[in-house]
């Protein structure tokens, strides 16, 4: 067992719960197209991927037209409908006071990871923040995991990932990246278990504890 030095986290879903945001938003886009046939239940499928991949994969012709709405939609009710999951602050803050290294990995835009940084008021709490516009390949490609590995200074058994989502533990096994599952995701466990992670965890005070008594054990 390898003492760690970096935790990498998924954003949407993770440490923001912006469900409703996201949901609301592809519902927005899509029921004047397919009115009816989408809601809250079978958009989970959509809730993970880059949007350049579902909505290419729903409109071939026109994707980038309703990326672009999405966007729009998302933006203008962000602050309203976006907010932190419980004990994320406290979580982060005995993390960071262990000695932790921390960094967000994630799929969304640059211009709106930031924004929900400041918005939830988690400046301060990460060294490094990685968005779409830092990397070519998605999750679960490893790349976004070891460009944040890189400027964070970590190798890969020093650090783990945490996620909301298949491709977040995929990702971390790409990349030699422990991953750690988020029960309070919406996707349920059953989804997730084939995809074997290495820790499931019910709260984020669960998973600061467990992190710094790995280490604490590691040490003895």
């Amino acid at each position: 067992m390898s003492r760690l030095k970096a935790v990498l986290f998924d954003f949407d879903g993770t440490l923001a719960d912006t469900n409703k945001l996201i949901t609301d938003s592809f519902l927005h886009v899509l029921t004047p197209l397919f009115p009816g046939k989408y809601n809250e239940e079978n958009l989970k499928a959509f809730n993970g991927p880059p949007l350049e991949a579902v909505f290419k994969q729903l409109f071939p012709e026109d994707f980038k037209e309703k990326v672009a709405e999405y966007r729009r939609y998302n933006l203008e009710h962000h602050d309203e409908l976006i907010c932190l999951f419980p004990n994320v602050k406290e979580a982060l803050s005995e993390l960071k006071e262990a000695g932790f290294k921390l960094a967000i990995v994630s799929t969304k835009s640059n211009l709106t990871l930031n924004k929900g940084i400041k918005t939830l008021g988690l400046e301060g709490y990460f060294d490094v923040t990685i968005g779409n516009g830092d990397y070519e390949k998605f999750k679960p490609d490893p790349e976004p995991l070891f460009l944040a590995m890189l400027k964070l200074g970590v190798e890969p058994n020093q650090c783990m990932m945490v996620g909301d989502n298949w491709h977040d533990i995929e990702a971390g096994h790409n990349a030699g990246v422990k991953p750690i599952f988020v029960k309070w995701s919406r996707k349920e466990k059953s989804v997730i278990e084939p995809y074997k992670p290495y820790k499931m965890v019910s709260s984020m005070l669960e998973l600061s504890q467990w992190l710094i008594n790995y280490n604490e054990e590691e040490c003895q």
